[in-house]
């Protein structure tokens, strides 16, 4: 990476880790230079909640919880910005952003990370109930026993992908990227069969009425589920500050200074210090950084845009073919029944495409959930333990993967996937509710105290993340109420 431009220069205090060493802010090299990490999001948020799980909620109750899907998939465009804030001022993830808080912090939202995404095998497993259908391979087996079979053959796919890759975060974002387009060409091609155009009116009346009301049919055990579309009306839980590393790697900001995480297979080791850097009061930074500002806001509202669309698309489709033959995606064939959205009009050769798409939507989220996982407990350790730092971030990151590879592969097995991203769902709707503060205090009290006045966000900015922060707090709350008191 660029280091030539680190200037010799005092080095600015900023909460309980080491100082951030001075540089000036890299000037902006235009939008298409950076774009990437806002599809790279966009990809990750096409798993459960696009494919599933609002298509159930859809198929099951109609319009009843359509009017949060849009003030749920905004909402996380605030958090996004604040992770994203962070990083381009210091070139440091928001989880080291949580341990120069307190390390006390920084390691229950660790700890948070761990619990939450030992069940993240239930993407492959998902994903694999739409390969088992398409092929019918291997004979003879179960429809779980052929899901699993491909699960498995999924990640070890994935896994060589991590391992084979220069850069990894290239890997990810190609691989993404090509997953995002195919997904939304063949949904957005199944919109013109006349059964879905007949409900245009009717769907979208229900879409772009805020709020809900409780379904004569309602299930309480949906609960969970409707939380579970809430969160994942984006990438939801602790998988949001994946963007962080995804925007360090791509060199946004004060990233520009910060290494690559590489193959050691095929490229030499960059170097990724524990902390970061920030820059000083003067006319030069501020224009460079205002210009990565104005970026962040074009990247963040692809990423959301691109999401909201897939699923606004995904519940038409549900609203149009599964909910008037009252076919609901759950249990072993999750991610099959929903091939009634390309079989309608096309046969055989619609239901085929929809299986391959389907399986694009699921299995790519278990690559993107191993690096950023990997990544935040290497990036915990490596800034809060001086012996950690004894090895490159390299091989912490990939000592993760190994080690998340054998959970996810251990727990895939352990229940319907359904149930599985259910259980995450909950404990990431929890978790929006943990890290939102954290990220208030950052960048709205601590980068104030060092930086200049005018990295401050405004004050309509603020205002609408402190709101957000508080939805997610309170509706934990109430969920957590609820489950106890029945």
């Amino acid at each position: 990476m660029n280091h030539d431009r680190v200037a010799r220069q005092p080095e600015l205090p900023l909460g309980r880790l080491a100082p951030l060493k001075v540089a000036a802010m890299p000037a902006f090299a235009g939008l298409l230079a950076y774009l990437g990490p806002g599809i790279v999001w966009a990809g990750l948020a096409q798993g459960s909640g696009e494919l599933i799980w609002w298509p159930y909620l859809t198929a099951k109750y109609g319009g009843a919880f359509l009017g949060l899907l849009i003030p749920a998939s905004l909402m996380q465009l605030w958090v996004n910005l604040e992770i994203a804030r962070y990083t381009i001022a210091t070139g440091e993830t928001a989880m080291t952003g949580f341990s120069r808080i307190s390390r006390g912090y920084a390691l229950l939202i660790w700890c948070g990370v761990f619990i939450e995404n030992i069940w993240f095998g239930a993407y492959a497993s998902a994903g694999g109930t739409a390969l088992a259908e398409l092929t019918g391979l291997p004979g003879g087996w179960t429809p779980r026993g052929q899901s699993l079979f491909w699960a498995y053959t999924t990640i070890a796919v994935y896994l060589c992908a991590l391992l084979v890759g220069r850069v990894v975060y290239k890997i990810v974002e190609r691989l993404t990227t090509t997953v995002v387009v195919i997904t939304i060409g063949g949904i957005v091609f199944a919109l013109f069969q006349r059964p879905v155009l007949a409900v245009t009116g009717e769907f979208f009346s229900a879409l772009l009425t805020p709020g809900l009301h409780r379904p004569a049919n309602w299930d309480p055990k949906d609960l969970s589920i409707v939380l579970t579309g809430i969160v994942f009306a984006g990438a939801g839980g602790f998988g949001q500050l994946f963007l962080s590393y995804w925007m360090r790697d791509k060199g946004v900001g004060m990233a520009r200074y910060i290494g690559r995480v590489t193959s050691p297979l095929r490229g030499a080791a960059e170097a990724i210090p524990s902390t970061g850097y920030g820059f000083t009061d003067n006319e030069e930074n501020r224009r460079h950084y205002r210009g990565f500002m104005r970026y962040l806001t074009v990247e963040m509202g692809l990423g959301v845009g691109l999401n909201l669309l897939t699923t606004t698309i995904m519940c038409w489709l549900a609203w149009a073919l599964l909910r008037p033959k009252g076919l609901i995606p759950q249990g072993w064939q999750i991610a099959v029944v929903q091939s009634a959205f390309f079989e309608v009009s096309w046969g055989g050769i619609g239901k085929t495409l929809f299986l391959i798409i389907a399986a694009a939507f699921l299995c790519d989220a278990w690559l993107q959930l191993t690096d950023g996982f990997s990544r935040m407990q290497a990036d915990f350790l490596f800034a809060n333990f001086s012996r950690v730092r004894r090895f490159h971030f390299r091989s912490v990151y990939y000592g993760f993967v190994g080690l998340f590879t054998v959970l996810t592969t251990a727990t895939l097995a352990m229940a319907e996937p359904g149930q599985l991203i259910i259980l995450r769902g909950v404990i990431a709707f929890l978790a929006m509710g943990l890290f939102c503060p954290g990220l208030i205090y950052l960048n709205y009290v601590l980068l104030p105290r060092t930086f200049p006045a005018w990295v401050k966000p405004h004050p309509v900015t603020r205002a609408l993340m402190i709101v957000v922060t508080a939805v997610y707090i309170g509706v934990g709350l109430w969920y957590v109420a609820v489950r106890l008191t029945g």
